[in-house]
């Protein structure tokens, strides 16, 4: 069966020019405006809705899953040091500046350890120092609960974070006032290296210098023998 389709003529599609229309958007100069002031200003979240993530550290396992199936690439595993001990298993580190918010990682964690909040609002004055914020390991979810408590405001939980280059240690400041502190050691599946001692430095250079030097062969030392006894 054949449909014949009708094509509306130029006349009906082409809009009229109108002096009137513009004019009309004066009446919203008396209207209050329709724009929510955030983070200023309070609106309720909807229930499960997708926000920050949360980690428990005792029950990560370390499995990657979460990386793997990251679309946007913005998780990468990291080994901690937490005082003075290095985690059994690397911890995700979420980079914000990449992270679509679709909860995929969440879903697909066999132990259930990263979670999320319906915390969302992450602002700043787009200051170096500030933008740390956007790639952190996300914290314990009784801690975001906690914080939510005091501050009800879906805002982003740590004011400030810093990282010691030297030392490798990063500090979380929290919003209501609880410091926390631990050390990177490394990124990836397998464990880093253990650093090495300046006493192991200089043994091993000892020890390729050794290796290095040119090892005499025994037709050489022949030779010599030969030519020495005809001299005498």
């Amino acid at each position: 069966m054949e449909v014949d389709f009708k094509v509306a003529p130029e006349e009906k599609v082409r809009k009229k020019p109108s002096f009137i229309k513009p004019w009309m958007g004066l009446k919203y100069l008396f209207k209050k405006p329709v724009t929510i002031k955030i983070p200023y200003e309070r609106v309720q979240i909807a229930k499960d809705y997708r926000g920050f993530h949360t980690l428990d550290w005792k029950k990560c396992v370390g499995c990657n899953f979460c990386g793997q199936i990251c679309p946007a690439r913005a998780i990468e595993m990291t080994w901690i040091e937490v005082d003075g001990k290095m985690e059994k298993r690397p911890h995700p580190k979420i980079d914000y500046g990449r992270c679509t918010f679709c909860e995929f990682c969440v879903d697909v964690c066999p132990p259930g350890a990263l979670g999320f909040i319906e915390n969302y609002i992450l602002t700043t004055e787009w200051k170096d120092e500030e933008l740390e914020l956007f790639d952190w390991v996300p914290i314990h979810p009784d801690k975001f609960r906690e914080i939510n408590e005091k501050f009800p405001d879906y805002r982003f939980p740590v004011e400030k974070i810093e990282f010691n280059k030297e030392t490798k240690e990063v500090t979380y400041y929290l919003r209501d006032g609880e410091v926390m502190k631990f050390k990177i050691l490394g990124y990836g599946i397998r464990p880093p290296k253990p650093p090495t001692k300046p006493a192991q430095k200089a043994a091993a250079k000892a020890a390729e210098k050794n290796d290095t030097k040119p090892v005499e062969k025994p037709t050489e030392k022949k030779e010599a023998g030969k030519i020495e006894e005809k001299k005498e």
